[in-house]
């Protein structure tokens, strides 16, 4: 029995070799990140390049795919290799278990890639991706934040500079303006108002690399972050295979 044949009978085959032929890169292997990856990897795409340098909390057992009691402490990418081969294990992986930063970002852009998924939650790793990826002409679709929502009809598809009622969007459109970056950004955001005012256990927050600010978690629920991720997946194949995903004639 061919896994793919039920998408094959949805898109035709023409579709599916270009799904198969394409090379993405997923940064970001958290909630929304391991969504898009679930995603492209049943999808069939042929080449995922996976970055991250976290390792799995408890506190990432409500939200993340690849979060499991048998994975905690572990690296994300190994889990998110090891879940990728079972699903698909003719996709070629290309695993990157480092922070994204202005001093690794050119090297985690090589070899190229057709697309770039931003699922960083970091706002200046974020930014760094973001404006590397335009200044090198790479194609990219990025999430903003969906902590602190649980409406999923609120989630909306735009260009970020569009976007409105996320706090993470407003700082990112600033930053990138203060750039001189005002290209279109295909993303992922919520219209709906971020609700964060419950107190936190300050052991709960997210352990980050020395020199990199920390910051207080968000409250999420289950499936808020998966519906980004996969919105995500459903944007990149648009984009590189075109608007004729949806059609077979």
């Amino acid at each position: 029995m061919d896994s793919a044949a039920r998408t094959k009978q949805l898109v035709g085959e023409d579709i599916f070799q270009k799904i198969q032929n394409l090379r993405i890169a997923v940064f970001g292997l958290g909630a929304v990140g391991s969504f898009a990856i679930e995603a492209l990897a049943r999808c069939g795409v042929g080449y995922l390049r996976l970055i991250d340098f976290d390792t799995f909390h408890p506190t990432n057992l409500n939200r993340q795919i690849f979060a499991l009691h048998s994975t905690l402490n572990q690296p994300k990418t190994e889990a998110a290799e090891r879940r990728v081969r079972d699903i698909n294990p003719t996709c070629q992986l290309d695993i990157r278990n480092t922070f994204i930063d202005r001093d690794t970002i050119n090297p985690l852009l090589q070899p190229d890639v057709d697309i770039v998924i931003d699922a960083i939650d970091c706002v200046a790793s974020k930014l760094e991706l973001i404006k590397t990826a335009i200044a090198r002409d790479i194609a990219i679709v990025s999430s903003m934040g969906a902590g602190g929502r649980t409406q999923s009809d609120l989630i909306r598809v735009g260009n970020l500079f569009d976007s409105y009622n996320c706090p993470l969007a407003k700082v990112i459109r600033k930053r990138l303006r203060q750039s001189g970056v005002r290209s279109k950004i295909p993303c992922v955001y919520s219209v709906e108002q971020p609700r964060n005012k419950r107190p936190h256990d300050p052991k709960d927050a997210d352990v980050l690399p020395e020199g990199v600010r920390p910051r207080p978690p968000i409250g999420t629920i289950s499936y808020l972050p998966g519906i980004f991720g996969l919105k995500l997946a459903q944007l990149a194949l648009e984009i590189t295979i075109g608007k004729s995903i949806h059609l077979d004639n």
